[in-house]
Formats: structure tokens, C-alpha cells, sequence
């Protein structure tokens, strides 16, 4: 059996510390939420196949619940990471 729990603490420090260097570029203001949820998914996807308690199953075997969750989030994230914001429109004079 593996320490999950302490694999899933170091992960989330390791986010915490990247947020926060993350956090100081002017480039990235507004996006600190949808690194959270990409990295935390990914990671909580991989910690998921060391978890050795019993949970809930989408695939038997397969793919957790935790697991399951985490694929459209990461995608989710990446998709808000990586669109492009329209330029603002122009004020029409009144």
C-alpha cells in the first residue's frame, strides 16, 4: 500500500508554490484559477492509481470516480488557458 495522502500533500504544495510564482506575471493575472484546476487534476488523476481504500468506480478497475472528474476538468482548463480573448470592440459613439 502506498501513503497517498503524503503523495497528494507534496502535490498540492508543489501547486501552491507554482501558483504563487505563477501568480507574480503581469501576463497571467486572471488565470491563476485554471492552472489550479489543470495541475490539481493531473495530479490527483495520476495519485489515483495508488490509492489503495476503496472507491467508487466509473470503469471497474479502470477509472475512479476522482479520475472521471478530472478529465474534463483538465481539458476544461486547458481549453481557458489556451482560447483567445477577442479584442474589446470599439465604444460607438452616441
Amino acid at each position: 500500500m502506498y501513503p497517498s495522502q503524503l503523495y497528494e500533500s507534496a502535490a498540492t504544495f508543489i501547486i501552491f508554490i507554482v501558483l504563487v510564482r505563477l501568480r507574480q506575471m503581469k501576463n497571467l493575472q486572471g488565470k491563476i484559477f485554471w492552472f489550479y484546476l489543470l495541475f490539481y487534476s493531473a495530479a490527483r488523476f495520476f495519485i489515483e492509481f495508488y490509492r489503495g481504500d476503496p472507491r467508487g468506480w466509473v470503469i471497474p478497475e479502470v477509472l475512479s470516480t476522482a479520475q472521471a472528474i478530472g478529465i474534463p476538468a483538465f481539458f476544461l482548463a486547458l481549453f481557458m488557458l489556451l482560447r483567445k480573448k477577442s479584442p474589446p470592440s470599439p465604444s460607438s459613439p452616441r
